[in-house]
């Protein structure tokens, strides 16, 4: 920092304070650009009229701490730039925006605020031009705007701060490098300002026992949006359980269940009147602190769903319910990004000696109800383990065979022995046999090339190299190439896996989701198998100040849990006509041939939504 600089940033300081709120500034300064955002020209206040409590908390006197944790379609990203702008124009200062990486940042600044800065002239007018502001830099008189990604110690440690502005703390790593929990580390910058300090959190939040936006929350005033019931007068949240829907349903690929929301009320809590979505989001409405103690210690925080937002829609917000209901995967996103709630896991069940006990009797190899079967493999450093695995409608699945190929698998030998699996038929009760649809097969540990290699030479046999990934969000089963010879490589996300299978295993009734085993012995389901089934715990772990959620092993043979996963992501990761297997399987005249050519589909990006073969 210049001489200059210090003396312009430190008598800003001792300018008079404008009695301009921040909705007031935006209402009579501020135009959006357009990119980025679905709208633009004069800003409206009115059109989202929470907007506008959310952002005078940021010029009101006494608060230091601003917290929104919400869910998407909010305005949370054009609340922050206003509040930018208005530093700009109105309180000049050193501000530091945050966000989960530098790439986000780069994207924020590039498409939305350098644009909104042009579109606005009393902010063109003062953000210096040339060399004096970059993409990641923006300068102004009195003060300037530094943007960093969270995994940048050295962004998060540079400089005093007075406005601290952190987006999407939720997805922040767990430490900036080695240097420790980056919320702390931008936090330390502002110290120097004192009680003239601004710091801004927001995000979706996460999984409720690691959520940092949550935890920010409680700390604040929790304040709520309340409408007025047009019926009885009382002001009530609106909760996505006092919506009331009606639908339609059917089912379309064999096994996919297909909703329709035909229309969308809310319920008033208090006296049971129902508002249409037009009443409720233009009815008379104010926040309402649970917390109202916390503004002694100057901090306001703020919760709001999709359900208040005019950028959405009830009736797309229940079918996304619907679609998600019965995936717990799913459901997180729902609770996270429209109710904007954190997501507390109903606790799993299963234990190793229930599942055992639950064994069943199969009349046959393959029993009634599997459409298709897959195959997962886990390569150790003397041998294969491999699970052969049955699936039906609903995700319901047979065990049908856990066994041990002997021997590494830079090894001829072993590969002979996987080619016996992939080409051995299946018997059903009917008598008809079925080979492995897909196999899936651990390129990890001391045999990646090799396995990437024989792989590849058995593509026809719809065997594929797979890599885990173990994020605790994101696509189940992704599509990529390996970076050393361009061969065909998925890459499973075997956290979020592991949590399907676990709550898989704690349905206790034979139908959507369970899972079935078979109770003859040479089948390989023993107590040791189970053991390594149910071998893995989600738990939060404390990292370098955060709590982070990990898998910790409760018993050390993990292979049948690994070997479950790739199984399932074989079938997850492929759009598999059931409809057209069970023709097949049982006599049925097809009415669409699947593809048994071999050739494999040429996939593209995410798989999540699947290759149909």
């Amino acid at each position: 920092m210049t001489t200059q600089e210090l003396w312009s940033m430190t008598m800003s300081m001792f300018k008079p304070l404008s009695e301009m709120t921040v909705s007031e500034w935006a209402d009579r300064y501020r135009r959006l650009a357009g990119m980025g955002s679905s709208e633009q020209g004069k800003w409206h206040t009115d059109r989202a009229p929470y907007q506008r409590e959310m952002m005078d908390a940021f010029s009101q006197r006494g608060v230091h701490d601003i917290t929104y944790m919400t869910g998407a379609q909010i305005g949370k990203t054009v609340m922050l730039s206003n509040m930018i702008g208005y530093v700009i124009d109105q309180r000049p200062g050193p501000c530091l925006l945050v966000m989960p990486a530098e790439d986000d940042t780069d994207n924020y600044s590039k498409e939305r605020l350098a644009p909104d800065i042009e579109a606005t002239p009393v902010l063109r007018d003062k953000v210096f031009k040339g060399n004096e502001s970059t993409i990641r830099m923006k300068k102004f008189p009195g003060g300037f705007i530094s943007m960093t990604g969270a995994m940048s110690p050295g962004g998060l440690k540079s400089r005093p701060i007075r406005y601290l502005f952190m987006d999407e703390v939720d997805g922040y790593p767990a430490s900036a490098g080695v240097e420790g929990d980056p919320v702390l580390l931008a936090t330390k910058r502002t110290q120097t300002f004192g009680t003239s300090v601004k710091r801004v959190k927001t995000s979706t939040p996460t999984l409720k026992a690691t959520s940092r936006i949550y935890k920010e929350f409680l700390h604040g005033t929790q304040e709520e949006w309340e409408v007025t019931c047009k019926h009885c007068g009382e002001h009530s949240q609106v909760l996505f359980d006092d919506i009331r829907f009606e639908k339609t349903e059917h089912t379309i690929n064999g096994n996919q269940k297909e909703y329709e929301v035909k229309s969308a009320v809310w319920k008033c809590p208090k006296c049971g009147g129902t508002m249409s979505e037009w009443e409720v989001k233009r009815a008379p409405a104010k926040w309402v602190a649970y917390n109202p103690s916390a503004i002694k210690q100057g901090h306001r925080s703020f919760h709001l769903n999709a359900f208040i937002s005019p950028w959405a829609d009830w009736k797309a917000e229940c079918k996304k319910f619907l679609d998600s209901k019965d995936d717990p995967e799913m459901l997180k996103t729902f609770y996270n990004l429209e109710l904007g709630l954190p997501y507390e896991a109903k606790e799993l069940t299963a234990t190793p000696d229930l599942m055992f006990l639950r064994r069943e009797h199969y009349k046959a190899e393959v029993p009634t109800g599997v459409l298709v079967i897959t195959i997962g493999i886990d390569t150790q450093d003397n041998r294969l383990e491999y699970e052969v695995k049955g699936w039906g409608r609903d995700e319901e699945s047979w065990g049908i065979q856990y066994g041990v190929i002997p021997g590494r698998a830079d090894e001829e030998s072993t590969w002979e022995q996987v080619d016996a699996l992939l080409d051995r038929e299946w018997r059903l009760e009917n008598g008809k046999t079925m080979k492995a649809a897909v196999t899936f097969m651990d390129a990890g540990g001391h045999f990646y090339d090799s396995v990437l290699e024989h792989c590849n030479q058995r593509r026809m046999k719809r065997i594929y190299p797979v890599r885990g990934d173990n994020k605790a969000t994101g696509t189940l089963v992704h599509h990529t190439k390996s970076t050393k010879k361009g061969l065909n490589l998925f890459v499973l996300n075997v956290y979020v896996g592991k949590r399907d299978i676990l709550y898989n295993a704690s349905v206790t009734e034979p139908g959507k989701r369970y899972m079935h085993y078979p109770d003859d012995p040479d089948t390989g389901y023993d107590e040791f198998y189970f053991r390594g089934l149910i071998s893995e715990q989600e738990r939060p772990v404390k990292k370098r100040g955060t709590y982070v959620m990990e898998w910790t092993k409760i018993y050390e043979r993990n292979e049948p849990l690994d070997c479950c996963n790739y199984a399932r992501c074989a079938f997850k990761g492929f759009k598999i006509d059931l409809d057209s297997f069970e023709r097949r399987l049982y006599g049925q005249p097809e009415i669409k041939h699947a593809d048994t050519s071999g050739k494999p589909k040429r996939p593209k990006g995410l798989l999540s939504g699947g290759i149909k073969i």
